[in-house]
């Protein structure tokens, strides 16, 4: 697909405001909203990227407040608000709003979590990147046929949503330059948020019983979980904590590993991480749940029973087997960052103009 086969659009990319958009990522939410705004891009679209203070590329006249846990760190948490931030946080969206309206952009494309963007008439393209969230789920009801166009990264995600319309489903894709195979390792890895739903401390028992050595790396999300669970874990060679990494670092990392653990403990909508993994050659053992599940259903992958460590530790082994061009060549046929951005392009040409 071409320009000379849709229109030109003006975008407006709105990305959730807890985190700054730059390396290194928040999170696998964080990392979608920066990719897909360059590869949109390169199809000749004009895109904006409205993100928190701090980020990388964004339109700094008009920024989002973020978080900042700097009075008490040891309370901070991704999905807690420090007083008044969720207020701040409201208000900056509706500021935001009037002048996307004022603006006039194409399209408004909503990869935030809040629910006050429906509250405005806005050409809204919303793309659902979490199991349905009470106060967005009420705000869409309330807008009605005016919420606007939805995707969803899942299909399992998209059926948690009670929407307007059915929301048509774009799993999230990998830069597959970037996420380079590599050869490969003796260690097991695991990468991501360090929060008690990722279930690091369950890649980490999983790969003492499998015998395999665990390197980790990832945002400390969750410092209580990281010093009860994690710190008593950590101890001889058995797993490593590497610190927090940019996407340079991370590939380098994975693609060197032997087997990629990701276990999520609640129902994770897409699970960039095994993609990326995959994209470096390096074959994932992950628990059947959620969106993961779905879409490595048909992937050369292996799943275990959710938050059981005997069958990860088993599902570890069988990925380990996997041939490493194999898993590769899967990721780019299926999951590669210019497919994703070429259908969002589609659906932006799609989307009444206001």
């Amino acid at each position: 697909m071409t320009l000379a086969t849709t229109q030109r659009r003006r975008i407006a990319l709105v990305a959730p405001a807890r985190y700054p958009i730059r390396e290194p990522y928040a999170g696998g939410l964080e990392a979608f909203c920066h990719t897909l705004v360059r590869a949109v891009r390169s199809l000749g679209h004009t895109v904006d990227l409205y993100a928190a203070a701090g980020s990388q590329g964004h339109v700094r006249d008009v920024e989002l407040p973020g978080i900042s846990w700097s009075r008490d760190p040891l309370e901070a948490s991704d999905t807690a608000y420090p007083p008044g931030a969720r207020a701040a946080e409201d208000a900056a969206f509706h500021s935001l709003a009037r002048h996307l309206a004022r603006e006039g952009y194409d399209i408004v494309h909503n990869n935030s979590l809040t629910p006050v963007l429906f509250e405005h008439p806005l050409p809204l393209l919303t793309t659902l990147h979490t199991p349905a969230l009470p106060e967005v789920q009420d705000a869409i009801a309330a807008a009605g046929p005016r919420a606007g166009r939805f995707t969803a990264v899942s299909a399992a995600t998209a059926a948690d949503w009670v929407l307007p319309r059915p929301a048509t489903v774009i799993p999230n894709g990998v830069d597959t330059d970037l996420w380079r195979p590599g050869p490969g390792g003796e260690a097991a890895v695991w990468f991501g948020r360090i929060v008690p739903e990722k279930g690091l401390h369950l890649a980490m028992d999983a790969c003492r019983r499998a015998g395999i050595p665990l390197l980790f790396a990832g945002r400390v999300g969750d410092h209580r979980y990281f010093s009860t669970e994690i710190v008593p874990r950590m101890t001889g060679q058995a797993a490593t904590w590497v610190g927090e990494l940019d996407h340079v670092g991370l590939q380098t990392l994975v693609s060197q590993c032997r087997v990629c653990l990701v276990t999520p403990r609640w129902e994770e909508p897409f699970g960039l991480v095994a993609f990326e993994a995959m994209a470096c050659g390096t074959p994932v053992a992950a628990f059947r749940r959620g969106g993961l599940g779905e879409l490595l259903t048909s992937a050369p992958a292996a799943l275990a029973v959710p938050d059981d460590v005997e069958s990860l530790a088993a599902a570890v082994h069988v990925a380990a087997g996997i041939d490493r061009p194999v898993v590769r060549e899967w990721v780019v046929r299926h999951h590669s960052l210019t497919q994703v951005a070429r259908r969002y392009a589609e659906l932006y040409s799609e989307v009444p103009t206001r």
